[in-house]
């Protein structure tokens, strides 16, 4: 019988470890951690800061893989998929090191970035902590001194030329600004903006290793290179109205615009003006299914998120009154439509943001 057993095994076919090494860059994160499992070979290569950079890359570039992020009122996560008209909602875990912070009955936390499958989370102390909803991996960042603390605001993002993950802090009373490494584990003293942080649309949109904020005051997309700290400005569309303060969003990599009549804009090569280029109007006879979202998003100046299907025909576009205000709209037809959220979905969230599965570690 273990003879048979022993002939049965050396029968399958064995695959090359490259083509394993192909196969599991398509993966999500979830799985990819169940499989660590299977070998130290498979344990090793999955663990590796090279296979780590390769499987988030292909998830980016592929369109897999890839959501938005939702965080409660009631302190849960959820993450949306969003397949055509059809949306797939997940309540995600807490780490227990999250946990600790508040409690559940208390609004102690607040979601301030997304990027890379880590997300920055803001307390009621004014403490910052990053967590990989994936890994359940946590991370407390050390506290800096700021006068008025309560009242600054805080930026996250990823700097590819340094390969290194950084958080920008503004703070109110003195004006100061500090930019957080996550290599060194520690805070430095930055030039400041030469304009009133203030009058920017926070949080803002990171698009060619540069933060940009929509600017209500001036009109304008004020922005930061997060590897030379340099400050400059983008102009919006020509033909886009600043009446009712366009919104600023990402997808797959470019700088969109969204305004108020629905019309989304895309800069289809970063820092050339004149390639500002129009997806999608939607037209006047559709104007009642955006009326009420429309009107919610700009009066109010909530933030935008948006999502693309797999086929790239169409966008989802959602804020943050509720799982009511989702529009789907469609590139080819021009049609825009309501997308049904499951009921998992709470009627009421802070935040949401881009989110993609991820392996990326907290510690060096």
């Amino acid at each position: 019988m273990d003879v048979n057993k022993e002939e049965t095994t050396h029968d399958l076919p064995l695959l090359p470890f490259d083509l394993i090494h192909k196969i599991l860059l398509w993966l999500p994160a979830t799985s990819l951690l169940r499989l660590k499992c299977v070998s130290k070979s498979w344990y090793h290569v999955i663990n590796s800061p090279d296979f780590i950079k390769l499987n988030l890359s292909h998830s980016l570039t592929s369109n897999s893989n890839k959501s938005l992020i939702l965080y409660a009122y009631n302190n849960s996560l959820y993450t949306l998929d969003f397949h055509d008209l059809r949306c797939r909602v997940t309540e995600l875990p807490y780490h227990q090191a999250m946990a600790n912070f508040a409690s559940p009955q208390q609004h102690d936390f607040k979601l301030t970035g997304s990027c890379n499958g880590l997300i920055c989370f803001r307390f009621r102390d004014d403490n910052l902590a990053l967590y990989n909803p994936a890994t359940r991996a946590c991370k407390v960042l050390p506290q800096i001194n700021f006068k008025n603390r309560l009242f600054s605001e805080v930026e996250f993002s990823y700097d590819c030329m340094s390969d290194d993950y950084k958080v920008l802090r503004f703070a109110e009373s003195d004006n100061h600004t500090f930019l957080y490494s996550l290599k060194i584990n520690a805070w430095e003293m930055v030039l400041s903006p030469p304009w009133n942080w203030k009058s920017v649309k926070f949080p803002s949109i990171l698009v060619n290793n540069t933060l940009h904020w929509m600017d209500c005051k001036h009109k304008d997309i004020k922005c930061f290179d997060l590897f030379t700290r340099r400050y400059y400005v983008l102009l919006l569309p020509k033909k886009v109205s600043p009446t009712y303060f366009p919104l600023l969003a990402v997808l797959k990599g470019e700088l969109f615009v969204v305004t108020y009549y629905f019309d989304i804009w895309v800069m289809k090569e970063y820092g050339v003006e004149e390639s500002w280029t129009r997806l999608f109007r939607c037209p006047s006879t559709q104007w009642n299914v955006i009326t009420k979202f429309a009107s919610g998003l700009f009066c109010w100046n909530l933030g935008l998120s948006l999502a693309c299907s797999k086929d790239g025909c169409k966008i989802l576009v959602a804020c943050l009154r509720g799982p009511e205000n989702f529009i789907c709209c469609d590139l080819q037809s021009q049609e825009a439509s309501e997308v049904e959220i499951p009921s998992l979905l709470p009627k009421r969230f802070s935040a949401i943001l881009p989110w993609v599965e991820s392996l990326v570690p907290l510690s060096n």
